[in-house]
């Protein structure tokens, strides 16, 4: 641990002498997504509908160092719902490359196993379920500590693909005020993450996530994921699965598959299943369909979702929920 914990302060310190930004260019973007679904809940108490909202403001600079390398950083101001303030614990960052290997000090920006490479033609399943019972599929697998905790991220892209080791000192540490420390967090966590593109129209992923255990009770959360993906002209295919040691000692596992099909370059439409064990009464499964519509500045998506033997009880009713999303970006 002290090794790690040296490697990470030369890291920073190195970064920090690399020097001033000589060229630089700030650019802000951002985007809005609005929503209106149906929830079709456990009991008729629980069926319900209405409206949600997320925007976000992206703030960026990128540049060169006066020693050549490669400069960008960054953050995201983001507000959901009622929220009467913006959240800026979203995507902070800063980079230095060099070719293509970079060093990246950062909170929620750095690769992670929330991603997958089953094709959609819209939004998650954990996004699509939001609002309905807790589900046991979760693209998150275990306590995916660097999207919640500041981190560094090594990457090394290669031809057709890139490698990238994730190190998280303290999981959970959103950062102190100003030079302040957030004691209440502990433990470390190391993700690493194998992407390929080995021919065209495919992809491959491996990621495999090692979090240390919180205390002596409890054993070391491990994840092993693996997925791939074809495109083959109008179709895509995909599938993913992962094996998760849970910190109890119990194993989870739980499966994606994915087809899309381009109606045209504007209209896309797809159906997503997922099949989780974990080791309750039974098998959750999720099935969802999904339509997409590109009408340039804006995006136009609706989906239909529905989960049997939700988060694994045999007792619970299956729950249906139909959205629909509008998004722009600016």
């Amino acid at each position: 641990m002290k090794n790690s914990k040296l490697l990470l302060t030369s890291a920073l310190v190195s970064t920090v002498a690399m020097g001033v930004a000589a060229h630089a260019e700030t650019k802000i973007s951002g985007g809005a997504t609005y929503t209106y679904s149906s929830l079709n809940g456990t009991s008729k108490a629980n069926n319900t509908q209405g409206a949600g909202k997320e925007v976000q403001i992206d703030i960026s600079k990128s540049g060169e160092l006066d020693n050549g390398l490669g400069f960008s950083a960054g953050f995201s101001l983001e507000q959901d719902g009622s929220q009467t303030s913006f959240d800026g614990s979203e995507g902070n960052f800063m980079k230095v490359s060099s070719g293509n290997t970079s060093v990246m000090y950062n909170i929620d920006k750095a690769k992670n196993l929330s991603a997958s490479v089953v094709p959609r033609a819209s939004t998650s399943i954990n996004t699509m379920a939001v609002g309905l019972a807790t589900t046991a599929f979760d693209y998150s697998p275990g306590s995916q500590a660097q999207q919640s905790a500041w981190n560094l991220e090594l990457s090394q892209k290669f031809d057709g693909g890139s490698a990238t080791l994730v190190y998280v000192p303290r999981m959970g540490d959103a950062g102190g005020n100003n030079d302040g420390i957030d004691t209440t967090q502990t433990g470390t966590s190391m993700d690493v993450i194998i992407e390929a593109t080995p021919v065209d129209g495919a992809k491959v992923r491996l990621a495999i996530s090692d979090a240390e255990a919180a205390s002596s009770t409890l054993q070391d959360q491990k994840v092993t994921q693996i997925g791939a993906s074809y495109n083959f002209g109008q179709f895509a295919v995909g599938y993913q699965q992962a094996d998760i040691d849970q910190a109890d000692s119990t194993e989870d596992k739980q499966k994606e598959y994915g087809i899309t099909y381009s109606v045209s370059d504007k209209l896309t439409v797809g159906l997503l299943q997922t099949s989780t064990d974990n080791n309750s009464a039974k098998d959750e499964e999720i099935t969802a369909a999904q339509i997409g519509y590109n009408l340039g500045p804006v995006t136009v998506e609706a989906y239909g979702i529905s989960v049997k033997d939700p988060a694994g009880s045999a007792t619970a009713a299956d729950e249906e929920k139909f959205g629909l999303r509008l998004g722009t970006k600016f």
